[in-house]
């Protein structure tokens, strides 16, 4: 998708020039207003802020002082990697760390523009590159003003707004369809594993054909060394994640740990809400290990190690990975073989888990459909920004 871009007309300008920082205060403790918007309400890559947390829930800071309203941009200053900014259609307060920014179209910047600068490529490149601090590298504002780049006519620029809000509408129905495809499974997952367990059920270890392995977690290096181990990331909400490796020197123990295709893995050690996700390892290689924090699991040859998968990974096993983990709630957690051993697992004919896992393959197959389309809007997205703004390799 090309604009064919005439840009003889477009001027360089600084950020500072064209933007102004809100800095109005409110104090939220006297009922000026009601809501608030942390980092972690504002969505990477998104260009809207459409989440927020009550004041009154005993989770605000008290830097939570600059007043928005709708209509104005909030820029998270920390970590800028992150893509956290985006307009706002409510009012609240924010944090000393997120901006709270206007455009100013007598300067020559519409509003509508501004969030598809800072969500380009080539903005997010300066501001991690200029980006202050080690631990949690920050841009201050002296930094973002000094930004350059090359802007459009006003006319030009509510055209290519228009054109850029109309692929951002397009993708926020992709999101929330594909939102609304992953809660229907999660929910057939509920009630058919349900059935099965209320059918009838034994103690987990009762299929397992030998106890459960503990992997080895050597430490990681920097150069490649032809081996890996998992990182935890390996293991998401809905099963296996490629590309989570890290180099490890090569050793008995890693070997002895080595995946292969069709390993079923569950983890072992992992934040609350993380730990006991089970995954399949899908690729076929045999230079990869699983680390301590996952156990190996050997099935009996009647039980599929995808439905097992399944029964983990549903309402019911994910419940009882709650119930039995062990540790502080605000760190990692573990499960042991004991716990997981008490599991109710569903008994099956194979017959009913092959009927079970094509209709759950059905799902998946619907759900990476709609994937599939958000990732061809968000190349679209990336090709047409990269056009209007230019890309990392255009920094000066």
């Amino acid at each position: 998708m090309s604009l064919n871009l005439d840009k003889s007309t477009w001027k360089q300008v600084r950020l500072g020039d064209v933007i102004r920082r809100s800095r109005a205060q409110a104090d939220p403790v006297n009922g000026d207003v009601d809501r608030y918007v942390g980092g972690g309400h504002i969505d990477s890559d998104s260009l809207t802020v459409e989440r927020f947390g009550d004041v009154a829930d005993g989770q605000m800071g008290s830097t939570f002082t600059y007043l928005f309203q709708p209509g104005q941009i909030l820029f998270v200053s920390a970590r800028p990697y992150l893509r956290k900014s985006g307009l706002v259609n409510f009012s609240g307060v924010v944090a000393d760390k997120t901006y709270v920014l206007n455009a100013v179209p007598e300067n020559g910047l519409l509003q509508d523009f501004l969030p598809f600068v800072l969500a380009s490529d080539h903005f997010i490149a300066y501001a991690t590159a200029e980006a202050t601090g080690s631990m949690n590298p920050r841009l201050l504002w002296g930094q973002m003003q000094r930004y350059e780049f090359d802007l459009p006519p006003l006319d030009e620029q509510q055209r290519l707004a228009d054109l850029l809000w109309a692929i951002e509408g397009h993708r926020c129905s992709v999101v929330s369809a594909m939102a609304a495809g992953l809660s229907a499974r999660y929910a057939w997952l509920g009630t058919s594993i349900g059935s099965f367990v209320n059918r009838s059920a034994v103690p987990f270890e009762r299929v397992w054909a030998r106890s459960p392995e503990s992997g080895w977690s050597a430490p990681p290096v920097d150069e490649v060394t032809g081996h890996y181990v998992l990182s935890l990331a390996a293991i998401g909400q809905f099963g296996y994640r490629t590309g989570q490796l890290k180099n490890v020197p090569d050793s008995p123990k890693v070997r002895a740990a080595r995946l292969d295709q069709g390993d079923l893995l569950i983890s072992r050690a992992n934040t609350a809400e993380a730990v006991g996700r089970p995954c399949i390892f899908t690729e076929n290689r045999s230079d990869v290990s699983f680390p301590d924090t996952m156990m190996r699991l050997y099935l009996v040859d009647d039980i599929q190690p995808a439905f097992a998968e399944a029964v983990l990974a549903s309402p019911h096993g994910r419940k009882h990975m709650r119930r039995n983990a062990a540790g502080s709630a605000t760190s990692m957690v573990k499960i042991n073989r004991q716990s997981l051993s008490r599991l109710a697992f569903p008994t099956t004919t194979a017959e009913e888990q092959n009927e079970f896992l094509d209709k759950l393959t059905r799902f998946d197959e619907a759900v990476e459909s709609v994937r599939s389309d958000l990732l061809a809007l968000d190349i679209s997205r990336g090709t047409v920004s990269a056009e209007i703004f230019g890309g990392p390799s255009d920094l000066q």
